[in-house]
């Protein structure tokens, strides 16, 4: 019965001992009957006690964080979430790089004729200038010239 009272939840104390005896037998025995009762040469009661105090103590100790200190486990909680989030940012960095990476051996694998390419540069430079024609069109349109100024 007392072995099982670390894994019960119990708190292992003679207190507890005697209740539960008293529970179990019927009759309330005080610590020193119990610690001192003796079977085949072996106080077994003390003996139950002194192991399953042992055994609470130890789990006692493992459920407790292993730095006392409240700032040092909330870091170590905080180190241990950056650590899985750069983990993440790893793996999708890999995905993106190795996506990357085929999209331009599928462009340099591909092949191209050299005159559409160059037409198409020289189509986009045409764009951009006529935008830029009409953009100083309008800044020319947008100025007040001098004559206007003096009538």
């Amino acid at each position: 019965m007392i072995e099982l009272f670390p894994d019960s939840g119990i708190p292992v104390t003679w207190e507890s001992v005697i209740a539960h005896s008293k529970k179990r037998f019927g009759h309330g025995f005080n610590r020193q009957m119990l610690g001192q009762k003796e079977w085949n040469g072996r106080k077994i009661i003390a003996e139950t006690f002194s192991e399953a105090k042992t055994v609470q103590r130890r789990m006692q100790n493992d459920a407790r964080p292993k730095y006392r200190n409240a700032q040092r486990s909330f870091l170590l909680n905080r180190i241990t979430e950056l650590e899985a989030k750069l983990v993440a940012k790893s793996d999708e960095l890999e995905k993106v790089r190795a996506q990357k990476i085929d999209e331009l051996d599928a462009f340099l694998n591909t092949p191209r004729d050299l005159r559409q390419m160059i037409e198409r540069f020289a189509t986009n430079m045409v764009q951009v200038d006529e935008l830029t024609q009409k953009r100083n069109a309008r800044k020319q349109a947008a100025k007040p010239t001098p004559a206007n100024d003096g009538d």
